[in-house]
């Protein structure tokens, strides 16, 4: 408690000096910690794009390929349109499931309420893709939606869609994909919809209507081998298959080109933060030779002289590190939805073990900084003698 209790008298009394830690520690703590919260969210965005649809293969009329792109990993709503008949060529190939799904933009008009969110039409037998996220999708009603997790819906709310309403029945997981902020219904109910007459103009009062298949090849089976029956069997029509790859290869480099720069800039302000963290410890601990020498003078221990001076730090970085880290939670964790949208890839939060990983290792490193200055300075003035640190005449 004394070590304490001198700690906090030190650090009132030297206030400009302790503030200028507190805030070298705490900008150290948000570089790492905020830095490494920030790019291993877009990473994990990364590393679903190719498991989060389980999907191996999409098939997507060519011209409408960016617009699918936009819809599935920036949220961006669109209506791609083309007939089942077109698909009659894929039926009798071996090795794949397929499952189709129908992509209608609303629109802020009379129709939609719910103007501004990509509703997604999904066909519960056949589906493999929509079921990973929500237990409900597999039985999901006509007259039921599933709401994404970015959506702001709530489980039981009421959502009106081209002059139809929808209860929602479950909140999606987080994919970190566009369909976070998209509804889902079945095939039974967007038929409906797109047969309608009050929507011909829109849809021609067509059911069957598909925008992209998903096909997930069986095990066993050769996926370019599949890829090129597919092709062959699509020939003639305005349809393309398209491996996951082909898809997000684009996408994958504007990520790599961000965390790169972000870890760029991490990197550089790490530096002056710690040399400059390093160099205060350094210094102010200098200063204090004549306390080490009068302490000794008396007959206290060098252990105890170690922890008088490293109970101050210990305070201090203590203070920057909690604080730098709960600064990145306050900034990161309300801004999610913000910064999914404004970064136009996908984005999506990491566990919270992974978080409290980057946390352990944003507090090693700091305590790595602490050890290693206040031991190269202390080694420093234990090898004098006592005399020599007080300044005193022999």
């Amino acid at each position: 408690m004394r070590t304490i209790k001198y700690a906090l008298n030190v650090i009132t009394y030297s206030r400009f000096r302790s503030i200028i830690v507190f805030i070298l520690v705490f900008v150290t703590t948000v570089c790492i910690f905020g830095t490494g919260l920030f790019t291993d969210n877009i990473k994990s965005g990364a590393d679903k794009l190719n498991g989060t649809t389980n999907t191996d293969l999409y098939i997507v009329p060519q011209e409408y390929l960016d617009s699918t792109k936009d819809m599935l990993f920036k949220g961006k709503a669109c209506t791609i349109l083309f007939h089942e008949d077109e698909l009659n060529g894929i039926q009798d190939i071996q090795g794949i499931d397929v499952s189709r799904q129908l992509y209608l933009e609303t629109l802020e008009m009379s129709c939609c309420s719910a103007g501004g969110l990509q509703i997604v039409a999904y066909d519960p037998k056949t589906d493999f893709s929509v079921r990973q996220w929500s237990d409900k999708a597999p039985e999901l009603k006509a007259d039921e939606i599933l709401a994404g997790s970015a959506s702001h819906f709530n489980i039981g709310e009421e959502v009106n869609a081209f002059g139809r309403s929808f209860k929602v029945a479950d909140i999606l997981e987080e994919t970190g994909m566009g369909y976070d902020s998209s509804l889902f219904l079945t095939y039974e109910a967007a038929d409906s919809i797109t047969a309608s007459l009050d929507y011909k103009f829109m849809f021609g009062q067509q059911d069957g209507l598909v925008s992209m298949l998903l096909v997930r090849q069986n095990s066993g089976s050769d996926i370019t081998s599949l890829s090129e029956q597919i092709n062959a069997a699509l020939s003639g029509s305005e349809l393309k298959v398209y491996a996951v790859d082909e898809l997000t290869s684009g996408l994958r480099g504007n990520i790599r080109m961000l965390t790169g720069m972000v870890g760029i800039m991490d990197v550089f302000a790490f530096i002056i933060a710690s040399v400059s963290l390093f160099a205060m410890v350094t210094v102010t601990t200098q200063q204090r030779r004549k306390v080490a020498g009068s302490l000794l003078s008396v007959g206290c221990g060098k252990g105890r002289i170690l922890m008088m001076f490293l109970s101050e730090y210990l305070l201090l970085f203590a203070a920057g590190t909690v604080l730098g880290i709960i600064t990145s939670l306050i900034f990161l964790l309300p801004l999610h939805d913000v910064l999914k949208t404004a970064l136009d890839m996908p984005y999506k939060l990491i566990s919270a073990g992974q978080a409290v990983g980057i946390a352990a290792k944003t507090l090693a490193i700091n305590a790595g900084m602490l050890a290693a200055a206040l031991s190269f300075t202390f080694i420093t003035i234990m090898k004098q003698e006592p005399a020599m640190l007080t300044g005193e005449n022999l």
